[in-house]
């Protein structure tokens, strides 16, 4: 008795997809971005400021908070212009640009350490470039209203928040399709009771372990007496922290230089903005067990 055969139509490519596939020069132009923000963002400019910008202290990315000033004043800007109230118009105008500067530093940031492959290069370029053009056309707006061409001022405002809007979904798909700025470790399955991994002989003192625990890779790592682990997978980028460098009691991460705490996987330093899962380790008949620390 013969089997039909069920034939599953490939699904259509993401808007954004077909978008920077037509856009090969994106390439060349994120390179360039890249070199520019490379003193102030890159991995070697000040650690501090980096982790300012980051929003290692706030928990999150810093950048999604921030980009609603601009769009929150721009939005106000056109909604005044609209009721004719030019005085409040030209303030939220105004205080859009300088949200702008703190936007765009902020978003270069969270996307430089995300170049190296295409879809998140070539959006996050053009996401870029949309953005730092709408600006062009604010400021070029504020010039002709404050000479009295309120008409073309208002055209021009009009035309960057149409490219704000298009930004700002671009801005979705880097986040919520490619994952930039999401925590990498947020699906995985946790152990919440204790379970076995690996042979107390099997950890060298000093020299990182990674096991699976139910699909979700681990690090353990023995250190004199003590073995802690926390989870391999960086919350970062997902750069596998059982290559990374042991730095006392810290891991930095091979991919960007995130650096974890060993005994909880707490946060150090970014450009990561989450902490590592933690566990809870004892030993038992020479075994090592974990569980997901309480």
């Amino acid at each position: 008795m013969s089997q039909e055969r069920v034939v599953i139509p490939p699904q259509p490519k993401r808007l954004s997809d077909q978008i920077i596939a037509g856009m090969p020069w994106l390439d060349g132009f994120a390179e360039k971005l890249r070199a520019v923000w490379e003193p102030l963002v890159g991995q070697s400019a000040p650690r501090p400021l980096r982790d300012a910008l980051y929003g290692t202290w706030l928990g999150h990315p810093l950048h999604p908070a921030v980009v609603l000033l601009p769009v929150g004043f721009w939005t106000s800007s056109a909604v005044f212009d609209l009721l004719g109230e030019e005085e409040s118009a030209d303030l939220m105008l105004k205080l859009g640009l300088g949200g702008a500067i703190v936007a765009t530093v902020t978003g270069a940031a969270q996307w430089q350490d995300s170049g190296e492959e295409k879809k998140p290069r070539r959006l996050g370029a053009l996401h870029a470039g949309l953005n730092t053009l709408a600006t062009v056309l604010y400021a070029s707006s504020w010039f002709l209203r404050a000479r009295g061409s309120r008409g073309a001022g208002v055209a021009l405002s009009t035309a960057g928040y149409g490219l704000v809007s298009v930004s700002s979904w671009l801005g979705g798909e880097l986040s919520f399709d490619v994952g930039i700025g999401v925590n990498r470790t947020a699906f995985e399955t946790l152990a919440a009771k204790w379970t076995k991994v690996a042979a107390a002989a099997d950890l060298l003192d000093g020299k990182p372990l990674r096991v699976e625990v139910e699909g979700t890779p681990v690090m353990l790592l023995r250190q004199g007496e003590s073995i802690v682990a926390i989870g391999a997978t960086c919350t970062h980028l997902g750069g596998p922290l059982d290559e990374g460098e042991i730095d006392g009691d810290t891991v930095i991460c091979p991919w960007h230089g995130s650096v974890f705490r060993l005994n909880d996987g707490g946060l150090v330093h970014g450009p990561a903005t989450f902490s590592q899962p933690g566990y809870d380790v004892r030993v038992e008949s020479g075994q090592v067990a974990i569980r997901l620390a309480s």
